[in-house]
Order: C-alpha cells, then structure tokens, then sequence
C-alpha cells in the first residue's frame, strides 16, 4: 500500500491486515485498501449476463447466509491498471478472456462509502461473440472462491434477483437501464 504510506504515519493505523486497513485521518476512522472492480458481463448473442452466487464471509456473519448474489470483480493488485484487473477477474470469475483489442469503458469511479476512500472502477461489458473467447473458471485459489459459483442468466429472470449488497444492486439497475427493462 506504498500510496497510503505517504499519506499516514505509523501511528495513525489503527488496523491492518492483507485486505484492509483503518487508520485515522482528521477526526475520522477511514477505511482503506485496495480500489476494485467490478463488471456485469453481457453477452448479446445469448441474451445472457455473468452474475455470480458468492461465499462472503462478511455477509455470512451479518445475516448467516452462506452464498449472495454479487458481480464477477475484484481487487486491483499492486502495478495492475483497471483494464488488467478486470481482464483478469473476468478470466478467473466468468471464464471469460476477452479479445486483445477490445476497450473496456469504465464509469466514474465511486467510492464504497463516506467510510471508506475505496474506489470501484464499475461497468456495463456489452460482448459480442467475436469479443471473448471462454476458458475453465480457475478462481484465485481462495477457499472463499472454491465456494462460489459462476452462472449465465437469462435476461429475463432479471428482475427476479435479489442483490445483498449496494454494489451488486447499483450495477443491476444500470443494467436494467442499459436494457430498457
């Protein structure tokens, strides 16, 4: 996290392990890590989206439920622009690797929270099948992800799912936009 370091002192963390960081900033506690992102893949021929029912440990200790409902996304490593991390989490959560010259567009990024200076780099991926190929869905070798599943749906069981958290429930209604439905 070399771009945090320059902004707090020692002192000033109040928390750190491999996926967050609290520090204090002002008179606040701010939440801190790693950007992300996060995509709803859509594949026109098929008239199908990637969605996925994840094992996230969070909501499990919040409610007891085991799988949610969440876009395929993920963390941006370090020395890996918005463009390769989502190349790869589509690789790893959708099976999914997308030809070498296709543009991925991304939204304004948005923060998690007025908590959190977490960015999510999110989007709409409209693909045609000359734009990807598929591949076997590897994971990254979590035992979170081991525990997750990967599915296309019907555009038409749309309005039918049921999103656990804000992220997942913002991207399905600019997918609705982005459908008219």
């Amino acid at each position: 996290w070399p771009e945090e370091e320059k902004k707090f002192q020692k002192e000033d963390v109040l928390y750190d392990d491999d996926h967050i960081k609290i520090v204090k900033y002002e008179d606040w506690s701010v939440l801190t890590g790693k950007d992300c992102v996060i995509c709803i893949p859509y594949l026109i021929e098929l008239n199908k989206f990637i969605i996925r029912q994840e094992y996230i440990p969070t909501f499990k200790y919040s409610e007891g439920q085991e799988l949610h409902l969440a876009c395929v996304g993920g963390a941006i490593e370090i020395g890996e622009t918005p463009e390769v991390a989502l190349l790869r989490e589509l690789q790893e959560e959708a099976g999914l690797v997308l030809r070498d010259n296709f543009k991925i567009e991304f939204d304004k990024p948005l923060f998690l929270g007025k908590y959190s200076s977490i960015k999510c780099h999110i989007c709409i991926l409209p693909l045609n099948e000359n734009d990807y190929h598929e591949v076997v869905i590897k994971g990254d070798g979590s035992r979170a992800e081991s525990l997750s599943q990967t599915a296309k749906i019907d555009v038409k069981f749309l309005k039918s799912l049921n999103p656990s958290d804000i992220v997942t429930e913002h991207l399905l209604l600019k997918f609705k936009n982005y459908l008219n439905v």
